[in-house]
């Protein structure tokens, strides 16, 4: 794979190296841990918004003040964006796993953190002290647009339900095609461990599409897999791609809570100011 230079000239130094063709860099040339690197926040929020994933190695800490910086950028965007309410960002620190410890839950670990809530986590960082074994990753904007012309367009405008393995009175209904509120882009929004039906379907056609859904979410083309080193840092938009479930001593994580997922349609509505 290439590597390719990052444009601004505060990155000087730093590399954005491709992790696979649809998604996500290594940032290389960068130490979160380095005082005074005043522009880090917004560098690494420019490339997470181009790729929906960040790869850092050799970090000897997860600085609470980049999640922050993150939060801050992102509050301000989505300030700025007609279809959201207020931005409400706070900060969750430490690992607060959305799933059964590994061999309880019956159901796929395949997820995105928190969907089950009205206001599902933005984004997440997390750092690994020793090997921690693999997390996988699939981009749902490229399982969006693998879908047949007709099934993408029968998506739109329908709601899927979205419950907590741990507490069922955890449920959230979600469109299962969202606009990113940043990029713009339209999001595959359904994942095998937290979405459980869709709305105004029959029971037996609800199952059906979710399956076929779930195998399109997941598909080896829109999927890379990391093996957890000593010192990795992993930054990633909870919007855009599924995640593996990966937790345990050795992660330390940071995680923004988000904003609401919007439909596809409400971006294509004409928005009316007074004045």
């Amino acid at each position: 794979m290439s590597i390719t230079l990052l444009p601004a000239p505060r990155a000087a130094g730093i590399v954005l190296r491709p992790l696979h063709p649809a998604f996500g860099v290594e940032v290389l040339g960068l130490d979160l841990g380095m005082p005074g690197n005043a522009p880090v926040p917004d560098l690494l929020h420019d490339a997470l918004m181009g790729h929906g994933l960040l790869l850092l190695r050799g970090q000897s800490s997860l600085p609470e003040r980049l999640a922050r910086g993150l939060a801050v950028l992102e509050a301000r965007l989505l300030d700025q964006a007609p279809h959201q309410g207020a931005p409400r960002l706070p900060l969750s620190v430490g690992a607060v796993p959305d799933l059964p410890p590994p061999g309880w839950a019956e159901r796929p670990s395949w997820h995105t953190d928190r969907s089950y809530a009205a206001r599902p986590a933005l984004a997440c960082l997390v750092r690994a002290a020793a090997p921690a074994g693999t997390i996988a990753f699939a981009d749902q904007r490229h399982a969006l647009a693998a879908l047949p012309p007709a099934l993408r367009a029968r998506l739109d405008g329908l709601r899927a339900v979205h419950e907590s393995p741990l507490d069922p009175a955890l449920r959230a209904e979600h469109p299962l095609v969202r606009r990113h509120p940043v990029s713009g882009e339209a999001l595959l929004y359904a994942n095998p461990a937290f979405t459980t039906r869709i709305l105004n379907l029959p029971a037996a056609e609800s199952g059906r599409l979710l399956r076929r859904l779930f195998a399109a979410a997941t598909e080896e083309a829109a999927t890379w897999r990391h093996d957890w080193r000593a010192g990795d840092v992993l930054i990633w938009d909870n919007r855009r791609l599924l995640h593996t479930e990966s937790h345990g001593p050795a992660l330390e994580a940071l995680r923004i809570e988000g904003d609401q997922p919007t439909g596809a349609a409400a971006l294509d509505m004409p928005w009316v100011m007074a004045g």
